[in-house]
């Protein structure tokens, strides 16, 4: 794999860090310059389309590039995802929704298509791949199919008058648990399956399967929890509470079969890329467990109302459990070199801003349930967690720079 791939990764990962920064910066200065609304959208996109799309794709490209029949147009796609979603990134910051933003993300989603078929064409040519590997990807690319169906929409909403509704809302939530729930989730775990049969590592089937079509099932139904801040009747609440438990049980299932097999793992990798997989998989339970306690419905009208908390559990996710998860699946396919320290030291950094960051979102969403006392310096704290992730990722890239495998 060329190794510009993983520099391509890491600079969207900056792009995003450096806009998050920003955004934290002018709470304390504000600035004309570019409006906030315009680095919010630019600032999101980049993160789930930019990052998070073409950190999975880097580590699909580590595992199976040998093995590609099609590098030619591996090469061509990566490199259409990654100029798109920086067209993207301008366009948003320079007029906020509007035509050439949408004509760029609308782009994106169809390159998305194209990623998808080819990712599904090259698995199914190659022999011998984990069943239950290629199963949970195959689920992910579905769900990345479904989730378009939000951005899509959103069009047909604002032509008809309803851009201030909960609908033009609910589109978006649509899209954003298809893709963090769906996509990403189904993706990480199929690859990461990929890795264990990679290296020989044995796992339950059983468990594996049964999580699988657990959480898959539950997937559709999940959705309705992402939007019990619309009064939409017993029926949804219904749904919302079979989609969230089902979610639960299934992630269980995975967690258990992967317990099931950490012997062998912590034999197999280095001490900084098991405390890796210890973040991932506690973030990964966590995160479902709080999902479950939104089917509660006085709970979850606290937490619709309260912006910090929804904006902590979107860095919980993306940047935590997706991003985590990716660079420990770096190191694992020998994209980054686990055994330096300069690694050691960015991802000790990234892990400390990611902690502050969220420490500081959720207390101030806790602080106006429970009348808990103000922090001191709130805006400036969040400002210092950002300058840590930067400094982290920034690190950790430069790891990433020096040769561990040749591919």
């Amino acid at each position: 794999m060329p190794r510009v791939f993983i520099h391509m990764s890491f600079f969207l990962f900056m792009v995003t860090a450096i806009s998050g920064l920003w955004m934290r910066f002018s709470s304390i200065y504000p600035s004309n310059m570019i409006p906030y609304t315009n680095m919010l959208h630019a600032h999101s996109h980049t993160a789930i389309l930019g990052w998070a799309f073409l950190g999975v794709f880097t580590v699909f490209l580590a595992l199976f590039w040998t093995r590609l029949r099609r590098k030619k147009q591996a090469v061509i796609l990566f490199c259409t995802l990654f100029i798109v979603t920086l067209f993207m990134f301008f366009a948003f910051l320079d007029q906020g929704y509007d035509v050439f933003s949408i004509v760029m993300s609308t782009l994106h989603i169809f390159i998305e298509y194209w990623s998808a078929v080819f990712i599904y064409r090259e698995l199914s040519a190659i022999p011998g791949v984990s069943k239950q590997g290629k199963r949970y990807i195959s689920g992910a690319l579905v769900a990345l199919i479904i989730s378009s169906i939000g951005p899509f929409s959103l069009g047909f909403i604002a032509a008809n008058g309803l851009r201030e509704s909960a609908l033009f809302d609910m589109a978006i939530y649509f899209y954003l648990h298809f893709q963090y729930n769906g996509w990403l989730f189904l993706m990480l775990i199929g690859l990461f399956i990929f890795i264990l049969q990679k290296n020989r590592i044995s796992h339950s089937p059983l468990l594996l399967n049964t999580g699988f079509w657990v959480y898959f099932f539950s997937l559709f139904p999940g959705y309705f929890l992402s939007v019990l801040w619309v009064d939409l009747g017993s029926t949804p609440q219904l749904f919302a509470t079979i989609g969230s438990i089902g979610q639960w049980i299934g992630i269980l299932c995975v967690l258990f079969a992967f317990k099931e097999i950490w012997g062998q793992l912590v034999a197999h990798y280095a001490r900084i890329t098991i405390t890796g997989l210890y973040i991932v998989f506690a973030l990964l339970f966590l995160k479902s467990t709080m999902e479950l306690g939104l089917i509660l419905p006085d709970l979850a009208n606290l937490v619709y109302d309260t912006r910090n908390i929804i904006i902590g559990y979107l860095h919980f996710t993306l940047l935590g459990f997706v991003s985590i998860f990716i660079i420990t699946q770096l190191q694992m396919t020998r994209v980054i070199h686990p055994y330096k320290q300069i690694f050691k030291v960015g991802f000790v950094i990234f892990f400390i801003g990611f902690l502050w960051n969220e420490f500081l979102l959720f207390y101030h969403g806790l602080q106006t349930w429970i009348s808990l006392p103000a922090l001191p310096l709130f805006r400036e704290s969040l400002v210092g967690a950002s300058l840590l992730l930067c400094i982290g990722i920034l690190v950790i890239w430069r790891a990433g720079k020096e040769k561990y495998h040749i591919f």
